[in-house]
C-alpha cells in the first residue's frame, strides 16, 4: 500500500479530498491526515480506509465539532463552538452528546479567549511514516522565546490514542498543570511531569490557579495583604462547578440517582411558544387567548413534535435559505386536533400532517409554523415565538443530522 498525497480529488461518492491515501482498484482511498469537503461542510482530520477514524474537526459555516472518531462517528471525547463560544463538552456516542461535561471545560476555554491571543486556533501534527495525525489543537501553540519572553502553549490537545490534554503547557510534552481525559473514559487533573501524573488535584484548585485566585483563611499573615476578591469577577462564574470523580467512567450512562434527560426521545430539540392559529391556513389567525399567558408549548425536535394535540413524527429535513426566508421544513407523519385549540368552537376536523416547516425572517422576533397534508396543500399556520437564538442554535444540530444521510 503506497500512501501518495492528492489535492481536490474526486472520491466515488462524489465528495472532494484532499490528503493522503492510496489507489485499490481504480478507486483513491483517504488514509492518513486530509481533508474531505462535503456539502456545506468539510471534515479535516485522520482518516483510516476511507473513513475519519481519530482526531478530526467538523466545520460548518457557524459551528464547529471537534471529536475522537469512528468509522465516521464520533465516539469518544469531542467538543462544540458555535460562534466562537464553546457550547458542549463531553463525551459523544454516535455523534450525540451523552455525557455532558461542559463544566471540565468551560473554565478553561474562558481563560483562554481572554488571552486575546490572535492567532491561528487549529493546528495538526502528523507521524512522519504513516502520514496519520498525531495531535489535534484546539487552540494556541507555545511561541519562541524572544528577549526572555515566550508565550505558552494553550488549548485541548486531541491525541492518536483518544485521549485530550487541556491546560497550559511550555512545550508539547504535557508537564504542569493539566487535565487529561484518559481514553479509556477516566479523568486526571492534577501537575504533570512529560505525561505523568505528580500530584493529583481537585478541579477547584486547579481553577483557581489559573485564575490566579486563592482562599485563605482569617488567621493566614498574607491574607491582608491581598485585595478583597471581587464579588462578580469571572473566577466566581466556575466557583460550583462540579469536581471530578477520581476513577469514574465517564463514557458509561448515567446512573440512576442521577437526573436523566427531560425528553428521552429527542436529542436536539427547541421551546416553541404558539400564540396565534389559522386553522384553514389563508392567513386567518386567531389569537388562543386575550392574556400574555395564554400561549402553548410546543417541542419541535430532531425526531418528533411534540404538541398539546398531537405528535409528529420527522422523517427528514430540507434546509430553506430562501430570499429573507431561512427555517427547515421536516417531512412529517402524524394528526393534528385541530378542535382541540382553546380558541376553537369545535369545528375544525383533524388533520393529517406530511410537511411542517419552521421559518423565520431576519431580525422578526416570531416564528412562522406551516402544515401541508399529503398534496402539499396548507392546512393550518401557527404564529408563536421561540427562545432566545432557539432557531439559530438548534438548525446547525439537524443539519449536521440530516445532511449526511
Amino acid at each position: 500500500m503506497e500512501l501518495i498525497q492528492v489535492s481536490n480529488q474526486i472520491l466515488s461518492d462524489g465528495t472532494r479530498y484532499s490528503g493522503w491515501g492510496y489507489n485499490r482498484d481504480g478507486e483513491f482511498i483517504p488514509n492518513g491526515c486530509g481533508k474531505k469537503f462535503f456539502a456545506g461542510y468539510y471534515i479535516y482530520g485522520n482518516f483510516k480506509h476511507g473513513f475519519v477514524d481519530g482526531p478530526a474537526i467538523e466545520s460548518h459555516d457557524m459551528y464547529m465539532y471537534t471529536m475522537q472518531y469512528k468509522n465516521d462517528f464520533g465516539n469518544g471525547w469531542g467538543l462544540c463552538l458555535n460562534r466562537g463560544q464553546l457550547i458542549e463538552f463531553g463525551y459523544y456516542e454516535n455523534n450525540i452528546l451523552k455525557v455532558n461535561l461542559s463544566d471540565f471545560a468551560l473554565w478553561y476555554f474562558t481563560k483562554m479567549r481572554n488571552a486575546s491571543r490572535d492567532e491561528n486556533m487549529l493546528s495538526i501534527y502528523t507521524f512522519n511514516s504513516s502520514h496519520e495525525v498525531s495531535e489535534l489543537l484546539i487552540g494556541y501553540k507555545p511561541t519562541s522565546i524572544e528577549k526572555g519572553v515566550g508565550l505558552v502553549g494553550m488549548g485541548f490537545h486531541f491525541m492518536a490514542d483518544g485521549s485530550v490534554w487541556m491546560g497550559n503547557t511550555a512545550t508539547r510534552r504535557f508537564s504542569g498543570k493539566l487535565i487529561h481525559f484518559n481514553s479509556n473514559g477516566t479523568v486526571d487533573c492534577g501537575d504533570f511531569d512529560n505525561g505523568e501524573l505528580t500530584k493529583r488535584m481537585n478541579l477547584q484548585e486547579i481553577i483557581n490557579t489559573y485564575y490566579g485566585t486563592h482562599d485563605f483563611s482569617e488567621n493566614d499573615i498574607f491574607a491582608c495583604m491581598l485585595k478583597k476578591r471581587e464579588p462578580n469577577s469571572i473566577r466566581e462564574q466556575f466557583r460550583n462547578a462540579k469536581e471530578i470523580e477520581v476513577g469514574r467512567n465517564y463514557f458509561q450512562k448515567i446512573s440512576n440517582t442521577e437526573t436523566p434527560p427531560v425528553n428521552i426521545t429527542n436529542q436536539f430539540s427547541m421551546e416553541y411558544t404558539l400564540t396565534d392559529v389559522d386553522f384553514e391556513g389563508k392567513g386567518n389567525f386567531i389569537p388562543l387567548g386575550n392574556g400574555i399567558d395564554n400561549g402553548e408549548k410546543w417541542i419541535i425536535g430532531d425526531t418528533q413534535i411534540v404538541t398539546p394535540h398531537g405528535v409528529l413524527k420527522i422523517d427528514d429535513a430540507i434546509f430553506v435559505e430562501e430570499g429573507p426566508l431561512v427555517g427547515v421544513k421536516f417531512s412529517v407523519s402524524g394528526i393534528l386536533r385541530m378542535n382541540d385549540f382553546k380558541c376553537s368552537e369545535g369545528n375544525e376536523d383533524d388533520i393529517q400532517v406530511s410537511t411542517f416547516a419552521v421559518m423565520r425572517q431576519p431580525y422578526n422576533a416570531w416564528l412562522w409554523c406551516y402544515a401541508f397534508d399529503e398534496d402539499d396543500a396548507p392546512v393550518a399556520n401557527f404564529c408563536g415565538t421561540d427562545l432566545i437564538d432557539g432557531l439559530s442554535n438548534f438548525i446547525p444540530f439537524l443539519k449536521r443530522k440530516y445532511l449526511k444521510k
